[in-house]
C-alpha cells in the first residue's frame, strides 16, 4: 500500500468513495447525510494539497484530510486537551474506505501516515473527532494510541453536532 497526495484528476474516484463513506454511515451513525462532505470541500483539500489517499496496485482505496494549524471546532471541549489547541495541531478530517476495501487497515494505515507527516511538519499532536454512534471510527482511533479527551460541537449546520475529540501526542 502507498500514501500519497491525490490528484485533482481523480476527484471522481474521491467522490465515489465518500458516496460509499456516505451509505455505510447513514446505517451507522447519520453522520454526513446533510450535504457534507461535497465534491466543493474534497477539491478544497486536494488545491491545498491536504488529502492524501491510500492507494492498492495505483487503485485509490481510501482517502484522509489532514490539515495542519488551529481548528475552530475544537475552540470549546467539554473535557480537556492533552495540549493547547494552537497552529501546532494536525487534524485529520474526511476518512473514507472504498466499498469492498473494509477490514484491510487501510484506515489504520492512513492514520499512521498522519503522525509521519506531523513529524515531518513539526506538529505537537494529532486531533480527530468522530459521531457518537460511529463506533469503527472510534476503534480505529482508540486502536491507534489516541486518546478520548471529551466532546466538541461542530460548527457547520447538522442535526447532531456532538462529536467525540480524540488527541495524540507526537513526540
Amino acid at each position: 500500500m502507498e500514501i500519497k497526495r491525490v490528484k485533482l484528476e481523480e476527484i471522481y474516484a474521491v467522490m465515489e468513495i465518500i458516496d460509499d463513506a456516505k451509505r455505510l454511515l447513514s446505517r451507522l451513525s447519520g453522520q454526513w447525510q446533510e450535504g457534507y462532505p461535497n465534491k466543493d470541500t474534497l477539491i478544497g483539500d486536494i488545491k491545498n494539497g491536504n488529502l492524501f489517499g491510500a492507494y492498492i496496485n495505483l487503485t485509490l482505496v481510501g482517502i484522509a484530510a489532514y490539515v495542519k494549524g488551529f481548528n475552530v471546532d475544537y475552540d470549546y471541549i467539554e473535557g480537556k486537551w492533552l495540549s493547547e489547541h494552537d497552529d501546532n495541531d494536525l487534524v485529520i478530517h474526511r476518512i473514507a474506505v472504498k466499498d469492498g476495501y473494509h477490514n484491510q487497515k487501510i484506515g489504520d494505515a492512513l492514520v499512521k501516515y498522519a503522525e509521519v507527516y506531523a513529524k515531518d511538519n513539526n506538529l505537537k499532536s494529532i486531533k480527530i473527532d468522530t459521531h457518537i454512534k460511529n463506533i469503527p471510527m472510534q476503534m480505529l482511533c482508540i486502536n491507534n494510541g489516541y486518546i478520548d479527551c471529551g466532546i466538541i460541537y461542530i460548527k457547520r449546520k447538522e442535526k447532531d453536532p456532538k462529536r467525540i475529540a480524540y488527541e495524540k501526542l507526537i513526540s
